[in-house]
């Protein structure tokens, strides 16, 4: 018989090898396409129904259903134009767009996850994932922008990029990662931390193992009343889960970055777990939480093609990469601050290269220098 959540929460279980980072990419990639899927799966006047309790934004960068015929790009940007005969460039469909770069075949979808601090405080994006759907290499691709990198923000002075989006939200985050990086973005995703909650609670928690000192500052400030965690392997609520991914005061931000995918990662893996009960009941009450500017029917467009993009060759890359960064101190707000400054010309090739190229020859040219 099945252990309840109240009987297992606490509990330090089996500790299990840790998963490869091919499987944590594969998860977060799964996220975004999977309630795609999930709401169609159960007939369509349901999937309706779901669909309905998502906060939809239409602006007219974003009109049109189809994912891989449209481009958002917007002529004002920061980032120089690349010479047009960059390697990538060529009869396989990349292509400027008002001086992004853009392929009908490749979508990519801006996912942030966002904490409100105060009631009036829309919040900082505490992550950050552009997920591509790679439809002419057939490859899915998930990179990650770390929070601290210091950049130009159109319209306002330089500043942490998460910043970008309490100045003004998604789009703003979405032009500014356009402006310095010179891709061109598609459509974005906005999920709301406390949804997490909601998720892990519902499914029973998720199994995290942790280190004394993370178990330290979940006891301590998660605000769950079970303060039993030690080191080892245990099924975290939703509170704690939520701190867990949030820490900041172990490691730096690659941690802090590592730390979410191993939530994500969790959450899937009880997804997978779940029955379709189970599963209706949290889509319907976490939906409501989730915003974005994807239309009813481009999602629906994902959905029907989900299967196989989840069939895919999945890579990650991270912005800034190795040695193309500098660590530096610099005055924000009256404030002395450490931010990661990055190379935006290096930053923005390897990226374009990931992004439209083909990935494994992008990785294994990374991996041979």
């Amino acid at each position: 018989m099945k252990e309840s959540f109240e009987e297992k929460n606490g509990r330090k279980l089996q500790t299990k090898p840790r998963q490869p980072k091919s499987a944590l990419i594969r998860n977060i990639a799964i996220l975004v396409l999977s309630v795609a899927f999930l709401v169609t799966g159960v007939t369509m006047v349901y999937a309706e129904s779901l669909l309905g309790r998502i906060n939809t934004v239409v602006d007219e960068s974003t009109a049109g259903d189809n994912p891989f015929e449209q481009t958002s790009a917007d002529p004002g940007t920061i980032v120089e134009s690349k010479p047009e005969d960059h390697p990538e460039a060529d009869d396989e469909g990349l292509k400027k767009v008002g001086g992004l770069w853009h392929d009908d075949m490749i979508a990519n979808i801006l996912v942030m996850g966002v904490d409100d601090y105060q009631p009036n405080d829309p919040g900082r994006t505490d992550s950050m994932m552009l997920v591509t759907i790679d439809t002419r290499h057939r490859q899915l691709k998930v990179t990650s922008f770390m929070r601290d990198m210091y950049v130009a923000i159109p319209g306002c002075s330089s500043n942490r990029i998460n910043t970008a989006y309490s100045i003004d939200g998604p789009s703003l985050l979405v032009s500014t990662i356009e402006a310095n990086f010179g891709i061109d973005i598609d459509r974005w995703v906005v999920v709301d931390f406390s949804a997490f909650n909601e998720i892990i609670d519902a499914m029973g928690g998720v199994e995290i193992t942790l280190t004394q000192a993370e178990a330290d500052l979940v006891n301590r400030y998660s605000g769950d009343p079970r303060w039993n965690l030690s080191e080892g392997t245990f099924v975290l609520s939703g509170a704690q889960a939520r701190y867990y991914s949030r820490i900041r005061a172990i490691g730096d931000d690659f941690e802090r970055t590592e730390r979410q995918r191993k939530v994500f990662a969790a959450i899937v893996d009880k997804f997978k777990d779940s029955d379709i009960a189970t599963i209706n009941n949290v889509l319907y009450n976490t939906l409501n939480l989730i915003q974005t500017n994807m239309s009813r029917n481009y999602i629906l467009n994902l959905a029907s093609q989900s299967l196989t993009y989840l069939n895919y060759d999945l890579y990650e890359m991270r912005i800034p990469g190795d040695g193309q960064y500098e660590a530096a101190y610099v005055t924000i707000s009256g404030t002395r601050a450490a931010v990661l400054v990055p190379d935006r010309e290096a930053c923005s090739e390897s990226l374009v290269d990931f992004v439209f190229g083909d990935a494994a020859e992008y990785e294994a040219a990374q991996n041979a220098e």
